[in-house]
């Protein structure tokens, strides 16, 4: 009975985990639309990412909260991930010929829903992980 617990418990910690790690993932993506629209429009190629990011985030988050599977946790951590690392580049080398030479509040708020993406989609996998395997 005990173990049963533990396992209903972990498998309500991981899909709260997957819930949040949406939201946090739909944050994100909204969060790019509107500084697309509202500073990055008319930069060249970075422009557009920032739309693609935003839609891709948008349709990731709702399918990971619809779907809940291990390969779409995988998708919206490797989304987050290359999203900060795409933001870190602008910040020190630049990317795609843009360099960023003034950070808004806005920005850093944004890139800790990321990293706080990150962390929480990487715990709902770790979770996921240890629920599939083999008990002995």
């Amino acid at each position: 009975m005990g173990q049963v617990l533990v396992s209903g418990t972990k498998r309500g910690v991981t899909q709260a985990l997957i819930l949040l790690g949406a939201v946090l993932i739909v944050v994100s993506g909204v969060e790019h639309l509107h500084l697309w629209d509202i500073a990055y429009r008319h930069v060249a190629t970075l422009g557009p990412l920032f739309v693609v990011q935003g839609i891709a985030s948008l349709v990731l988050g709702l399918t990971l909260a619809g779907i809940r599977r291990l390969v779409v946790v995988l998708a919206g951590l490797a989304m987050m991930v290359g999203t900060i690392v795409g933001f870190v580049l602008v910040l020190t080398t630049g990317l795609f010929g843009f360099k960023l030479g003034f950070v808004s509040g806005l920005a850093y708020l944004i890139l800790v829903v990321e990293i706080a993406a990150v962390l929480v989609l990487g715990a709902a996998g770790w979770l996921m992980l240890q629920e599939n395997r083999p008990k002995p």
